[in-house]
């Protein structure tokens, strides 16, 4: 940390302890940036903002004017998390769930999270489970050399667990001039209860409603910022300026705190001993550990408490100056004298911990980042070339932006899998891992969570964990999921997140038979980011879903081109023919194609036969026999075979071609006069793109995914209306009579391959790497 300034992000906009901590950091040697931005929430009613600090930052402007328009309770953005990582040695923050989930995963300094207590038996274990899912644990395990659990009481971390309770630390809590002022006055024979968001939290609701039943035939004031305005009870002053605050505090005769809570405190019983002002309170709680047992103003009993505030609202002027004087004691463990050195004794080991990281050993011994690219269900086609594609864009993407990374390509241990179909990927380096899903019990999946150090009480019934005979992929440090095809929730062991294809069941309900995708939704739901290739569809992740558009982004919509360098390319003049890529699908409308391909036939006098290509379509072959179509996916190519049957023009110019090998499949593309799309909604299939690089046009059905695609690739598609079978028998002849044109508008091959997978997988890396949870 030597050779430049040292600084601090301190990121907490509370009011009165940034009047003592930051001069603290600063005397340590530290520049200090504050935030300027915050919600005015429950969360943040004591903040305020202060610029004061800006002058001392020796951070070049620009710079400092980026962090100033930041909101830091968002997390950050790639331009802020640089800037941070080039002046930035330290950062302070308190539990907010997205600003601290942003520095564990993108900030390269220490982290240093404030905990100042929770109620009852609440953890910050627990709280970050709730907030960041189980699997942020590990994110924070990965840190630990550079996190601290920076507790403001010593006793906090007792009742944590992992590396809450390895790494803590006590930074205790202090208050600036920790000695009482003696301004108070209490001439006003009033009780002062400080008690904020009576009407929107249970929890103050009730501390309310308990100070009304004891002290309700007694004058009072309740201060605190009030969301709502209590209208019936005008003694709830809401939030007062700081003026207002200080007079109500001089000159009210006495203040009540109800706080029993053994690890945590307010501030303002603090600040009324500060003031000189008589406290009276429960015993049980914080104040007793600073010193309170044997305080007169302790109370052991609502009978008690009652009886001691009486006595000083009457005027008991004994008991009141026994009160003020033997209550300064409160403030010794919040003043500098005591607070001081064990924050610089303290800071010596956070020091120590930063020097060691940025001088490691001469042979260090680190093992890359792992991340599992895992192909949900036994897919082949599109929906297997995604995902291969997506594992080659994280290995060379990471290898174009100078990291090193480790790519595992899980894929469901199934006899259509052979080694040829993952060759591709072995030649970069990726590595291929057979698995099969088990489904465990919540209780099976929170005792595997307790071998980690950490419990949890799960919420779903089961949970799906990808199994493939060693480690369950726990060896890796992230998980890809990459399509959101997925029957049970993931089991959360490690952060993930989700490359979403599409819905269909929003459009195509019967496409998911009498399944609920509880399992896609919940999985994508609960990711750290969920992914999607097209506006459309990541408008469904949003809207449908219900994932908060924060954890969504659009990813470059990319194809794959290597598989057609080199086929063999047949004669197109020669042939006669169209070619229909699909699948056995319900999506992909195939009545409603047969149909405009009956009319094509018999009406419009059409001349190319139809070559249907594509998996499973042999099932929609009318030759096919299927001993088994009571499923509802069964009984839909049963029902395209049907229509086929009863057409004999159908069964001559309609020839199955099944799924084709890569090489066989680009020659009958290449000699197609046209490639016929037709589906009601997906998120769009690149077959149009590589029918473009062999010179073949397109015809497809309209929809948004689609025309998106269209754009990117510049591939100027002539669309029809997939419910009029009409106009796509129109469309048919249009193109039989033009293809011609057509193909020679084509764009170029090199421009295509602006949009390979090649060409932007560092763009792709990039756009990953702050979801990842591996920084």
């Amino acid at each position: 940390m030597s050779g430049k300034p040292r600084r601090a992000l301190w990121l907490i906009n509370h009011s009165t302890l940034r009047q003592f901590e930051v001069p603290l950091l600063e005397s340590l040697g530290y520049e200090v940036f504050l935030p300027k931005i915050y919600h005015y929430d429950e969360a943040n009613l004591s903040a305020s903002v202060d610029f004061s600090r800006d002058k001392g930052l020796t951070i070049p402007p620009d710079d400092l004017k980026e962090l100033n328009d930041h909101n830091f309770y968002l997390g950050m953005s790639p331009k802020v998390t640089d800037i941070v990582n080039r002046h930035f040695d330290i950062a302070f923050c308190a539990f907010f769930p997205a600003q601290f989930a942003s520095l564990v995963r993108e900030f390269r300094g220490q982290v240093v999270l404030r905990p100042f207590g929770l109620s009852g038996s609440a953890t910050y274990t627990n709280l970050t489970i709730e907030n960041l899912e189980f699997y942020f644990l590990h994110e924070i395990e990965r840190r630990q050399e550079q996190f601290w659990f920076g507790q403001a009481y010593d006793h906090l971390a007792s009742i944590e667990a992992g590396v809450f309770r390895r790494r803590a630390l006590t930074l205790p809590l202090g208050l600036k001039n920790a000695e009482v002022e003696n301004t108070w006055v209490g001439d006003d024979k009033r009780i002062l209860f400080v008690c904020p968001r009576i009407a929107t939290s249970s929890y103050y609701a009730k501390i309310y409603e308990d100070f009304k039943r004891l002290f309700g035939k007694y004058s009072y004031i309740v201060a605190g910022s009030q969301p709502i305005q209590i209208e019936d009870d005008l003694k709830v002053t809401g939030r007062l300026s700081d003026e207002d605050y200080k007079r109500v505090m001089r000159d009210s005769r006495v203040m009540f705190y109800h706080g029993r809570e053994e690890r945590h405190l307010h501030y303002h019983p603090l600040e009324a001993v500060r003031a000189g002002m008589p406290l009276i309170f429960m015993a049980g709680g914080m104040l007793d550990r600073l010193g309170g047992m044997d305080l007169p103003g302790r109370c052991i009993s609502d009978k008690q408490a009652r009886s001691k505030v009486d006595r000083i609202l009457k005027g008991d002027r004994k008991f009141t100056q026994s009160v003020v004087s033997s209550q300064a004691k409160l403030l010794n463990q919040l003043s500098s004298a005591y607070c001081e050195p064990i924050w610089r004794a303290q800071f010596a080991k956070i020091e120590q911990a930063a020097q060691s990281l940025s001088n490691p050993p001469s042979k260090p011994i680190k093992r890359r980042r792992r991340v599992a690219v895992i192909l949900p269900l036994p897919f082949r086609g599109g929906s297997l070339n995604i995902a291969k594609m997506t594992a080659k864009m994280l290995m060379i993407g990471a290898e174009r932006n100078n990291e090193e990374i480790e790519v595992v390509f899980a894929h469901p241990d199934e006899k259509i899998y052979s080694d040829i179909d993952f060759a591709d990927l072995k030649e970069l380096g990726v590595r291929t891992r057979a698995y099969r899903w088990r489904v465990i019990s919540r209780e099976e999946l929170a005792r595997i969570q307790r071998l980690t150090g950490y419990g949890n009480r799960p919420i779903e019934s089961a949970y799906w964990l990808p199994v493939d005979g060693a480690t369950d992929f726990l060896d890796c440090d992230f998980w890809i999921m990459s399509t959101n095809s997925i029957a049970w929730p993931l089991a959360p062991l490690r952060p993930y997140c989700v490359f979403a294809q599409d819905f269909l069941q929003r459009y195509v309900p019967e496409s998911m038979g009498d399944h609920y995708e509880n399992g896609a939704i919940q999985t994508a739901r609960h990711a750290t980011a969920v992914f999607a290739s097209t506006p459309h569809t990541l408008e469904d992740v949003v809207q449908y879903v219900g994932v908060p558009r924060a954890r969504t982004a659009l990813a470059p919509m990319v194809a794959d081109f290597s598989k057609l360098h080199g086929g063999a390319q047949a004669d197109r003049e020669q042939a006669a023919y169209m070619i229909w890529t699909t699948n056995a699908a319900p999506h992909k409308n195939h009545i409603m194609t047969l149909e405009a391909l009956l009319h094509y036939y018999t009406n419009l006098e059409g001349k190319l036969d139809c070559y249907v290509t594509g998996v499973n379509t042999h099932q929609l072959s009318p030759g096919f026999q299927d001993d088994d179509d009571r499923s509802v996916l069964a009984k839909y190519p049963k029902s395209v075979r049907s229509f086929l049957r009863a057409s004999p023009i159908l069964r001559r110019r309609i020839k199955f071609l099944g799924d084709l090998p890569e090489d066989r499949y680009v020659s009958v593309l290449s000699g197609a006069r046209f490639l016929l799309h037709n589906v009601i909604m997906d998120n769009g299939t690149f077959s149009v793109a590589e029918a473009a690089y062999v010179g073949t046009p397109s015809l497809s059905s309209d929809y948004p995914p689609m025309r998106y695609l269209a754009e990117r690739f510049d591939l100027k598609l002539d669309f029809f209306d997939p419910r009029n079978p009409i106009e796509l028998a129109r469309q048919m002849k249009k193109m039989e009579d033009g293809w011609r044109a057509k193909s020679s508008g084509l764009p170029q091959r090199h421009m295509l391959e602006l949009n390979s997978w090649d060409a932007r997988s560092a763009e792709f890396y990039r756009l990953m790497l702050p979801h990842l949870g591996v920084a």
